[in-house]
This record gives structure tokens, sequence and C-alpha cells, in this order.
């Protein structure tokens, strides 16, 4: 058992949940479920996968995030972000399971995160894997106040990979994406048009977000 606490935040996640706390096959001492109220079967399937349950309103992701760093008394080494549509594989597990079990550590992890479209994996338009930071020592990161393509911010430039892919794999339907897409762009207008918020942001590091890779922000050239 790892001293790991594993946030995942949801809103009607029934048919991804179980499938994201399995990939962790119980490395995490703590699994923590954020939920902004969810309607479907999400309470339920968190609980019978043993994971910590809570709700909150929803503002923005980095909001409930940051809301759920904050007061849901996380006391292990460390702390992993995984959306409840995302799996490991079986490299990254072991991965993880290696260097979060040595004695020499990084403060924190980036990991390669490729997305699969309607059962096939996405390879072109900066899609096709692209390292984040997701793994952090305790204390040592937050989400940046964005409303769209937030990242972990580290107070430290000690950031070491992990072997493996995170696999970003939603099963719902087009119809569900292209709403979700119309919602992203809204979102992401919001963050252009809002100078306090790049304000904000310019003031942390962004070595997480290019590492050794180009970020689609960093394609969009939007900051």
């Amino acid at each position: 058992m790892l001293d790991l606490t594993v946030i995942i935040l949801t809103f009607n996640e029934g048919k991804h949940l179980g499938r994201a706390i399995s990939s962790l096959k119980s490395c995490a001492a703590r699994v923590i479920v954020m939920d902004s109220f969810s309607t479907d079967d999400t309470e339920q399937i968190a609980r019978d996968y043993g994971a910590d349950f809570f709700q909150n309103t929803w503002v923005n992701y980095a909001a409930q995030f940051n809301y759920a760093l904050a007061t849901t008394n996380i006391t292990t080494q460390w702390v992993m972000r995984l959306d409840a549509d995302e799996y490991l594989n079986k490299d990254l597990y072991e991965s993880l399971v290696h260097k979060l079990s040595s004695e020499i550590h990084s403060d924190g992890y980036v990991l390669n995160r490729r997305i699969c479209f309607m059962g096939k994996q996405l390879n072109h338009g900066g899609m096709g894997g692209y390292y984040m930071l997701r793994v952090w020592r305790n204390g040592l990161a937050k989400c940046e106040q964005r409303w769209m393509d937030e990242h972990m911010l580290l107070e430290s430039e000690n950031i070491s990979k992990l072997d493996g892919t995170l696999v970003d794999e939603n099963v719902n339907s087009i119809h569900w994406w292209i709403n979700k897409h119309n919602i992203y762009a809204a979102r992401e207008a919001v963050d252009i048009l809002m100078p306090s918020i790049k304000s904000e942001n310019s003031k942390g590091s962004d070595l997480n977000l290019g590492y050794g890779n180009f970020t689609r922000r960093k394609l969009k050239k939007v900051y």
C-alpha cells in the first residue's frame, strides 16, 4: 500500500468510476471522490469501491479540486489527480508503485496521457500523448485558477517522469462529446477574455506544462 491519496472529481460518472478506481489495484491508501451532486449511481459505486465520498457545488474544475485538497484532511505523503474517465495501464501502475516505494523521490511526477475517442487512440492534432503533472508531494501543488485546460502547479522544479500511460477513454455518446466541447469552447473564451485570470496564473511555474512535450495550450498559444 502506497502512502498516497487519489482525488477524483465526479458528476454522473457511473459508467467510468469503477474502472478508474480498479486501475489503482488498491495501491492507494485513500481514494477521495469529490462529487457535484450526481443523480446516477456514482455515490453507490464510490462507496462500493471503498472511496471516501464528499459533495460540493460545482463552479469549475480548479475550484472543485482545490476545495478537495483543502477540506478532506489529506495526511498521506503523496497526492494524485485522476479523472473519473481515466485509468492507469499496467506499465503506469507498476512505475507508480516502484517510484513511490523507492527511497529516492522527486517532488512531483509527470505521466503520459493518451486520449481514446470512440475506441481509437488519437495520435494527431496535439493529442498524440503529452506529459502532465499528476502526482506530487502533499502540500506542494494546487490547481491553477482557469476555466479550461487547468494544470497542477508545483512549488518545486524537482520533477521526474513515470513510465506507462494514463488512458483517457470516455464511453459516452457522440452527442455527449459535442456538448462537452461546446462547453469547453465557452470556458476557454472566459480564460482569454479575463485578464485577472491570466495575471494570476502567470505567477506560477509552467515547467510541468511542457515537460518533454508541447501541451495543447502551447500549441494553441493560449495562456
